[in-house]
């Protein structure tokens, strides 16, 4: 998560304004920008994931996923574990071996989305976005120009920037101390909540949780159906956790 303007680079953009970029395997850069990165994951990222590798989410952060703190806000986050070749383990010679359900950093390039909450509480978040410029890519000199509107739709980014937006309001929390500091328990919420979610489901799922939480039959229900309603769940139930209201 971006909080400070210090991470942030490239000329800032509007939805409206306009920026040259195709890529394509005809590139010779094709594929490498899947390399030698840092590859973060966020937790609809990972649900996305479990999809397009049909592996279950303690499997799938066993093998793919390495855990670090952020700096800035001391949060835990997830980021692509690289192969040995430094390459990002789902990309293949033609091309990414789970494109449609690819991660939100990899959707989104060539620009960086910050987010900041709403002036007003309820109102929607404040967004902005940065048009990276990294040395060697040659789809930034195609001569195809779209608006960064047209690139977020293309790109099918509105679920993963919902779900993000989700998120924010729990990264961002007013009761939160910063930096944050989260002790061993916490910790294993957070991750247990946010990006392991099969497991997640069987502690909802098991008896009693519903009732010690408050939770109504109908979001229990929904939780044990749809990925994305046991995501938002656990969004809720783990501010919940760390940031009770008094």
């Amino acid at each position: 998560m971006i909080e400070t303007e210090a991470e942030l680079e490239g000329r800032m953009l509007a939805r409206e304004d306009r920026l040259c970029f195709r890529c394509h395997a005809s590139l010779a850069c094709f594929n490498t920008c899947c390399q030698g990165k840092r590859l973060p994951l966020l937790p609809y990222d990972v649900l996305r994931l479990r999809r397009a590798t049909g592996l279950r989410s303690p499997e799938l952060l066993a093998a793919h996923a390495e855990l670090e703190l952020e700096p800035a806000s001391g949060w835990p986050a997830l980021r692509i574990r690289l192969g040995p070749d430094g390459r990002c383990p789902f990309v293949r010679e033609a091309g990414c071996a789970v494109y449609e359900h690819r991660p939100t950093c990899c959707r989104i390039y060539p620009l960086a989305r910050a987010v900041r909450p709403g002036a007003t509480p309820g109102s929607p978040p404040e967004e902005r976005f940065h048009a990276l410029a990294p040395e060697g890519c040659l789809g930034l000199r195609e001569p195809r120009e779209l608006s960064v509107r047209e690139l977020v739709e293309e790109q099918g980014l509105a679920p993963f920037h919902a779900a993000n937006n989700r998120l924010l309001r729990l990264v961002l929390h007013p009761a939160r101390p910063r930096p944050l500091a989260l002790d061993e328990r916490q910790l294993h919420a957070t991750i247990l909540s946010l990006y392991n979610l099969d497991l997640f489901r069987e502690a909802v799922l098991a008896p009693g949780f519903a009732e010690r939480f408050g939770l109504p039959a109908a979001r229990l229900e929904a939780a044990g159906a749809s990925d994305e309603a046991l995501l938002e769940l656990g969004l809720a139930w783990l501010e919940a956790e760390l940031f009770p209201a008094r």
